[in-house]
């Protein structure tokens, strides 16, 4: 069973897409900012991480440098999601780092999509 972390400060989106990705069986650990994100993701090695660009506390570019510092970390592919505009800089930079981006809100469909495209790419990396 493939392992999701998905990082989220909105507990309702946060709980609402653990289910979506339980109900496609995977097994989905969550956490509310970049910071327990980047433990989860340390202890569990989760095959495909889904991170919010704009949170409190650790965002989503915050967790991008800890996670490229990190041996294990850094090797697994990365989702941002976001439904706010960060500075049109940042956002280009973290896409262009990231292995794939959904506007919120997404479809149940258009998560599986990117999901299954980061673990194909995971395949070929290895």
């Amino acid at each position: 069973m493939k392992k999701i972390l998905v990082i989220e400060d909105n507990t309702e989106i946060r709980e609402n897409t653990v289910e979506m990705l339980e109900l496609n069986n995977y097994k989905v650990f969550s956490a509310k900012n970049g910071n327990i994100g980047f433990q989860l993701a340390k202890k569990n090695k989760p095959d495909v991480i889904l991170c919010d660009m704009m949170m409190p506390d650790t965002d989503g570019r915050e967790f991008l440098q800890l996670a490229k510092n990190h041996v294990i970390v850094r090797k697994i592919p990365l989702i941002f999601f976001s439904a706010g505009s960060p500075l049109p800089d940042i956002k280009k930079k973290l896409i262009k780092e990231a292995d794939d981006f959904l506007e919120k809100p997404f479809s149940e469909e258009d998560l599986l999509h990117a999901i299954e495209r980061a673990l194909k790419k995971q395949m070929i990396n290895f």
